[in-house]
């Protein structure tokens, strides 16, 4: 699969979205088993956004569009920061270096810089030429001091920078100045298959280079950025960002006069967009699905996102214990969820049974034998060996086997899959108690700090394996939130990342994945459909297909 930037807005459909995941597209059907899928048809291989040439799109509007919560942190590297809807608004406000295209590949972004080349392999060097016109919103040119500070604020050197993750800059060795300020030279110390992943979005050395500065300088506000758009105002009151264009940005400019982003949780969002309060909806559930498929004046859209919904299980308290996490492994029936988020929805859903590639993905296999099957007898078999039955559920020194999933408050199909679990861990004497917390508060009180048992999000790729690695790795920093791991994980990552043939590093990605399994990390449950539906009339946005980017100078209305 893919770690991705981009996507669709919403996390209706199993809890949030984090923008963070290592999947590299994909398209199609979900894979995995399937329960009864009569009449029910694959999705589309490609996006569906109502494709239009921005010439036919009229000047102005304002686009009204919903996010799952309120954001933060828009430092997208800090530990807060990595959300599926921050990405969304940072691919319009602060600079990518490589953008993922509609066929799932990463593209050099002219606008920034105007090559990137490899100049050596031994040791792997890379130089780019920044675009002469770019520039901050201040004024500043973007020169090589902010790709240096994206290095060092970002390699886990210093712990007092709170990062998502080092991936890649962990293995950069030194970044110099070329022969103009315009001009950087990139040298890793040992070799990363994934650079084109790297100061993708970048940020102004100005702005993040002390400790202070990169935790909190984006912490509520957005003081410099560089984009065809720029972020006017945001309430937390009223629940809105709104982003205007930047008077400043040197590319092709932006069709809209404004875009605002409201914060709905929930199924508010579908109201919303039935009132027509919002013109675009993400309605990847049965109910919200059929909520919308007969509105007037509506469109609907459908495409293979980089999304997957899964089970995240920590390491603090009973689950520590790896055998009991593999035991959940098998008495959960994957497949039952992955039922229960299709629904009545006219697309298969299948079950996802691998961590790191989606089913389309050229690398994908299932890696869930033998310690992820469906097999409740297994499941008893491993719960024996401590755990004694004592009436409804088991013991252990007078202690129940009882087990805590925390879920969003604002996400009912989060509290259905949670549910579907309780019955089915009863059956093998697991007690699962349901903990609702504050939608706002899900993940930088929960599960960043790894403060659950066991919960329920949205991955969303990058369109890069890289972006995936801290998920499975061991250590205080990343997005591995439970601290579920091992040195054999460890070590096969290294090896992947250096990797540069393709299909032997899709080998290591499985062998990876295999462990991952073999340990109890998390279930991934069934990668999400976009079904988007939305105002006939807006253009070039709406389904885009696995990690795609969103091109936000072309989104416009048609006459």
């Amino acid at each position: 699969m893919k770690h991705r930037k981009v996507l669709a807005v919403t996390a209706a459909l199993a809890g949030i979205a984090l923008a963070v995941t290592g999947c590299s597209g994909g398209s199609g059907d979900s894979g995995g088993t399937g329960g009864n899928d009569s009449g029910k048809k694959s999705l589309p291989t490609s996006a569906q956004i109502n494709a239009t040439p921005v010439s036919d799109l009229q000047d102005g509007g304002t686009l009204r569009l919903p996010i799952s919560q309120w954001v933060s942190q828009w430092n997208y590297n800090q530990v807060d920061g990595p959300l599926v809807d921050a990405s969304t608004i940072e691919q319009a406000t602060m600079p990518f270096i490589y953008t993922i295209d509609a066929k799932g590949a990463p593209a050099l972004n002219q606008d920034y810089v105007t090559k990137a080349e490899v100049t050596s392999d031994d040791p792997l060097t890379i130089e780019y030429t920044i675009n002469d016109q770019a520039e901050w919103n201040d004024g500043t040119p973007i020169t090589w001091r902010d790709f240096e500070n994206e290095w060092k604020t970002t390699n886990g050197e210093d712990e007092a920078y709170l990062i998502a993750g080092s991936t890649g800059y962990e293995d950069i060795e030194s970044v110099t100045k070329g022969a103009t300020d315009r001009d950087v030279v990139v040298t890793f110390s040992t070799p990363f298959s994934d650079w084109k992943s790297l100061f993708s979005p970048l940020y102004p050395a100005s702005q993040t280079s002390t400790p202070e500065q990169f935790n909190n300088g984006y912490k509520g506000k957005v003081p410099v950025s560089s984009g065809p758009y720029e972020i006017t105002d945001l309430d937390e009151t009223a629940g809105t960002v709104t982003m205007k264009p930047d008077d400043n940005w040197w590319g092709d400019e932006p069709k809209l006069d404004q875009v605002i982003f409201r914060s709905l949780d929930g199924n508010a969002d579908v109201d919303a967009y039935l009132n027509k309060e919002i013109d675009s909806v993400l309605t990847t559930t049965s109910e919200r699905f059929d909520r919308v498929k007969k509105a007037k004046n509506t469109r609907i859209l459908a495409s293979t996102s980089a999304q997957y919904t899964h089970v995240d299980f920590s390491s603090n308290g009973l689950l520590k214990d790896k055998q009991l996490r593999l035991a959940i492994q098998h008495a959960v029936n994957r497949d039952a969820l992955a039922q229960v988020i299709g629904g009545t929805l006219p697309y298969k859903l299948g079950t996802l049974d691998n961590h790191l590639f989606l089913s389309t993905d050229k690398g994908y296999t299932s890696n869930t034998k033998p310690n992820a099957t469906f097999d409740v007898e297994k499941a008893k078999q491993l719960l024996d060996d401590g755990w004694k039955t004592d009436g409804a559920y088991r013991s252990k020194g007078g202690k129940k086997l009882s087990i805590a999933i925390t879920i969003p408050s604002g996400a009912p199909t989060s509290q259905q899959l949670a549910q579907v679990m309780q019955q089915q861990l009863k059956e093998v004497g697991v007690e699962l108690k349901l903990k609702s917390v504050a939608t706002d508060d899900f993940f930088e009180q929960y599960v960043t700090p790894g403060n659950y048992d066991m919960t329920i999000f949205v991955w969303g790729g990058t369109g890069f394996h890289s972006s995936s690695a801290t998920i499975y790795t061991s250590g205080d920093v990343g997005q591995n939130y439970g601290r579920v791991s091992s040195k054999e994980i460890d070590d096969l990552t290294k090896q992947a990342l250096s990797e540069p043939d393709t299909d032997k590093a899709n080998a290591i990605w499985n062998q990876i994945d295999e462990e991952v399994w073999a340990i109890g990390h998390s279930m991934p449950i069934t990668a999400k459909p976009a079904l988007v539906a939305q105002n006939p009339k807006l253009a070039n946005y709406g389904a885009f297909a696995g990690a795609q980017n969103i091109d936000w100078t072309k989104v416009g209305f048609t006459d």
